[in-house]
């Protein structure tokens, strides 16, 4: 009789120790995809994107659609810090979220990710995994300018199955900002003049309590787009305020944007009538945070870059550089500095228009690839053509030359 007790308590042991086990292999499998608290979607290193308290949530109910997508930042990606785990695509309100983003490979080998996201950038050779499952994504990550390319693209060609640049005819665009026009915006320009001429009138006036002409925030002191050389010849002609940490490039340590960030466009923006928003290259449909920064405030952005911004902005509410030498251009500042009301023009589309920063469209980025990993299926073609498509000659110009006259 004790010997059959004996047997039933070992069987009773059995069940409970399986019962225990299986709770705590559902237990481990919810933690691995629970959030952590956050501070938002895109965390950049440096001044990239504005300060957003969006998101800043703590432990959350995470809605599912589907197995999840595993996705691995693979090593470091300079210039960028996504978010980890399930928040940046439940905080993005993604309509397919289901997808865990990590730098980790503890959780698992690299080889059994759903996706692998690569910049070319920082890993400088194409990577060779010990594993390649046949429908692994390969995932170029890059919006650096060529000149902070590895100089030979050719190598990764049939290596990438996606791409998520700025480039047009990227898989996933990734641009650094967008204008989007609501539903007052004008259709045609003989409209747009008129909402201009509507702005003269109306007394606005954005220049009250400005002090100061221009400004520019600078890192770089050897750009390819050599606005170092066009910043120069126009502090002959009048005064540019140049910030940069430890004094680089002449200029003033009074406002480091990495630790002050927020601090430093807020005085800019009461202070500063234009802002110099000069991009480190010169080259086809690079546009950076510099301009889509200062569109969202109450200044106007003064630019020297590549792209077509009569095709991503208002007209007249941008001043480029390249339509000026840099004599004339200090002289044409100088006259709005005079004259509040051709100034205030520049502002006549804030009511019009909406500006998303790199944070918005990031959002939409990442959204869209988890879709894709839900909803694609991988083609056996990869992408080919790199080396044309971001490395052509013919897509920047290489310092050039700027001359005062």
């Amino acid at each position: 009789m004790a010997f059959v007790l004996l047997l039933r308590q070992r069987k009773l042991l059995k069940i409970f120790l399986l019962g225990f086990l299986i709770s705590m292999c559902l237990y481990l499998q919810a933690a691995y995809h629970v959030e952590v608290e956050h501070t938002g979607l895109l965390r950049q290193i440096g001044s990239r994107t504005k300060e957003s308290s969006y998101g800043k949530s703590k432990w959350k109910t995470i809605p599912t659609n589907g197995p999840t997508k595993n996705i691995l930042m693979w090593k470091n990606i300079w210039g960028y810090k996504l978010e980890v785990g399930r928040s940046p695509f439940i905080d993005a309100n993604c309509p397919i979220s289901n997808c865990f983003l990590t730098y980790n490979t503890s959780f698992m080998p690299p080889e059994d990710f759903d996706a692998i996201m690569i910049h070319p950038s920082t890993q400088r050779t194409p990577f060779k995994f010990a594993k390649r499952r046949p429908n692994q994504i390969y995932l170029m990550f890059n919006n650096e300018p060529p000149a902070h390319m590895p100089r030979y693209m050719e190598m990764f060609d049939n290596y990438f199955n996606w791409t998520m640049t700025y480039r047009t005819g990227s898989t996933f665009h990734l641009k650094y900002g967008e204008i989007i026009p609501l539903e007052s915006a004008p259709s045609t320009m003989d409209q747009a003049m008129a909402m201009r001429k509507e702005m003269m009138r109306s007394g606005i006036n954005p220049a009250k309590g400005k002090t100061k002409l221009a400004v520019w925030f600078v890192t770089n002191c050897n750009a390819e787009s050599n606005r170092e050389a066009y910043v120069s010849i126009m502090q002959k002609y009048t005064t540019i305020d140049i910030f940069s940490q430890a004094g680089k490039c002449g200029g003033q340590d009074k406002c480091p944007r990495i630790k002050n960030r927020s601090t430093c466009y807020n005085m800019v923006e009461k202070t500063y009538k234009f802002y110099l928003s000069f991009e480190n290259s010169i080259c086809d449909e690079y546009v950076t945070e510099k301009f889509f920064e200062m569109m969202s405030r109450n200044i106007v952005p003064v630019v020297l870059g590549g792209a077509d911004y009569a095709a991503i902005a208002p007209p007249h509410s941008y001043i480029n550089a390249l339509d000026y030498t840099p004599r004339q251009l200090a002289e044409y500042l100088k006259e709005l500095d005079r004259n509040d009301t051709l100034y205030a023009e520049y502002f006549w589309w804030k009511k019009h228009y909406r500006v998303n920063d790199l944070y918005e469209t990031t959002k939409r980025a990442v959204c869209d690839l988890c879709e894709a990993l839900h909803t694609t299926q991988l083609k056996k073609s990869r992408v080919k053509g790199l080396q044309k498509w971001l490395l052509e000659p013919s897509l920047c110009r290489h310092f050039p030359v700027f001359k005062d006259n």
